[in-house]
């Protein structure tokens, strides 16, 4: 008896391996499901077979259907989420966003799929995005398959996944909004590149060197470099402002020609080395071997 045809119209890379690795599985529990494969005109459809005298041994159809539809809905529910939800995300970017040129769509692209396979805790739920999504799509398939014996993969995605598009939607809004703040960044950055460009060099080199939970400045004899004292009082009066801002600062103000960055292990003030990385690019020189990066005694400042 076929229990079940599933079609589609777009040609789905891995469409059938999916579908065999779930009936690979039924059949580890007793279910042997026979898959055939055939073309009707620009669609491909899998037809689900199981022998009669297994569905009607025991009146057993209804429990075992069940588990049939669940397994493919988990098998269903990866193919669109695998192959079509990063062409919905495009084509949401596209028509929702036709304002951005063709590269900032790209980019938006990118910040989408990034969120969207970051596996990140939803804020509203301890559940992330993703498995909201595929409990969704399964949901909705399941809920499809318990009236249905045929599904059209095309139609059924355009038709009856809103929630799921939604979903999609929200996670290309917040993309607009990262991409916008990476945007801005950058814009800023090179502002102030372009700004070091055009300064004199007060210092040729300035080593920024950690120690404990702090970043020094020293110049190239090892003695301290004070930050100016506008910024400190500035910094007391906004608490917005904090000491790593002050230091990106003091650098920007002194321009050097060379910043070497002592004692950096890569866990801690990532945000303010990144920052001075990229302001202070072709000028940055990183170090753990010398006499500042080894010297036991803790640095203070005068």
């Amino acid at each position: 008896m076929r229990i079940l045809s599933i079609g589609s119209i777009k040609p789905v890379e891995g469409f059938e391996d999916r579908l065999k690795l779930e009936l690979d599985l039924l059949s580890k529990q007793g279910f042997n499901v026979t898959l055939k494969k055939n073309y009707k005109g620009n669609a491909v459809f899998f037809y689900c077979y199981i022998e009669d005298e297994i569905i009607l041994k025991d009146n057993h159809y209804e429990n075992m259907r069940q588990i049939f539809v669940n397994s493919i809905a988990n098998a269903l529910s990866d193919i669109v989420m695998d192959y079509w939800e990063p062409i919905l995300i495009k084509k949401i970017i596209r028509d929702n966003y036709f304002y951005f040129n063709e590269i900032e769509q790209n980019r938006i692209y990118d910040f989408t799929m990034d969120i969207a396979n970051s596996g990140e805790l939803n804020l509203t739920q301890d559940t992330s995005s993703k498995v909201k999504r595929k409990i969704c799509v399964v949901h909705k398939i399941r809920e499809y398959l318990a009236d249905n014996n045929i599904i059209m993969l095309d139609g059924f995605i355009d038709f009856r996944l809103r929630e799921y598009m939604e979903q999609l939607e929200e996670l290309v809004d917040t993309a607009i909004d990262e991409y916008l703040i990476d945007r801005e960044y950058k814009e800023f950055i090179d502002l102030l590149r372009h700004f070091i460009d055009l300064q004199e060099p007060k210092k040729d080199l300035v080593n920024v060197v950690f120690c404990n939970t702090k970043i020094i400045l020293m110049d190239e004899d090892s003695k301290f470099i004070e930050n100016d004292l506008s910024l400190d009082l500035l910094a007391q009066e906004n608490t917005e402002v904090s000491t790593d801002d002050i230091v990106v600062s003091t650098l920007i103000n002194i321009a050097p020609r060379k910043i070497i960055i002592h004692g950096f292990t890569g866990e801690d003030k990532i945000e303010v080395i990144n920052t001075i990385y990229n302001i202070f690019e072709g000028r940055i020189h990183f170090c753990n071997s010398c006499n500042i990066c080894l010297q036991s005694k803790p640095l203070t400042t005068k």
